[in-house]
């Protein structure tokens, strides 16, 4: 766990193929205008390796950012998380809303969509599989160039091989209790769209158009709560944070700034309907006119 910079604090919560590490051009970028806490998840060097499989559930990733935000001292923090950390964000903004200034997951809901479910489930069984048998090296490699990661490799190889690089040093085992008992195990965000239509903070989704498994749970999101904004960023995939670390950190700083500045709007319902022009209504029915 580390805390750097200073200014209000935002808390990075970092995806399944990454670490504490993913989040340097971040922590660079944006420590001189906020405090910047990062960490490894249970089962990520340096942190703790549990070999009970019961140490491993989405609800024990919610609990563990809050004992690190109680552990700084830090009341309310930004949080930004990164798929499997932008699952945990979402899941913070409906149990622990108090404790959050404001939420960006970013990539989050692979394996959420109904039509994909089953799939995703079974593909989480064979990754735990094949790290315990085949290694981090073999299975990173091969993870490295599938479909929402390639690219990576197109937008910066020498980010696309350090990523690489930092899988490998990971805890097989880790990854593959984690697969099992966090991605394989939580429910999806389907499931639970009517309480986080209710997540009272304000929230920013943002997905790479090329990350198809979150695309439709990004759309899903922006529908249901009104305090979300949508962001979909052109020719991306899943690690935004690593294809462009400028960009992103503009998104994060802009995005807090607005917070800060009580400035982040709710959603008028009158721009729910699919009415081109707005005419499309009932005779004698409201309008939508101030």
């Amino acid at each position: 766990m580390t805390a750097e910079g200073d200014g209000p604090p935002v808390l990075f919560l970092h995806e399944y193929a990454g670490d504490h590490r993913s989040w340097s051009g971040q922590v660079a970028g944006l420590k001189d205008e906020f405090r910047c806490v990062t960490y490894s998840a249970r089962g990520y060097l340096p942190s703790d390796v549990p070999a009970d499989p019961a140490a491993y559930s989405w609800q024990r990733a919610v609990q563990d950012a809050i004992d690190v935000l109680d552990a700084l001292g830090i009341e309310q923090a930004h949080v930004v998380g990164l798929s499997m950390g932008g699952y945990t964000a979402l899941q913070l903004g409906r149990l622990h809303p108090d404790r959050l200034r404001s939420i960006m997951a970013v990539s989050a809901g692979s394996g959420s969509e109904p039509a994909k479910r089953a799939a995703y489930l079974d593909e989480a069984r064979i990754v735990a599989d094949q790290l315990r048998t085949r290694g981090t090296a073999e299975v990173g490699a091969q993870m490295a160039v599938g479909p929402s990661r390639i690219q990576l490799k197109h937008r910066d190889e020498a980010a696309w091989q350090e990523f690489v690089n930092l899988f490998t040093d990971h805890s097989a085992e880790g990854l593959a209790l984690t697969v099992l008992g966090i991605q394989g195990a939580r429910p999806s965000l389907w499931d639970l769209i009517d309480d986080f239509s209710r997540i009272p903070v304000p929230l920013l989704v943002v997905n790479g158009d090329e990350d198809e498994a979150c695309l439709s749970t990004g759309l899903l999101l922006k529908r249901a709560v009104p305090t979300c904004g949508l962001l979909i960023l052109p020719n991306s995939g899943h690690v935004p944070n690593l294809e462009d670390p400028g960009r992103f950190n503009d998104i994060t700083r802009q995005f807090a700034r607005c917070v800060e500045s009580e400035a982040w709007p709710e959603r008028d319902p009158r721009s729910k309907g699919t009415s081109q022009f707005g005419l499309g209504h009932p005779a004698g029915a409201d309008r939508g006119r101030p």
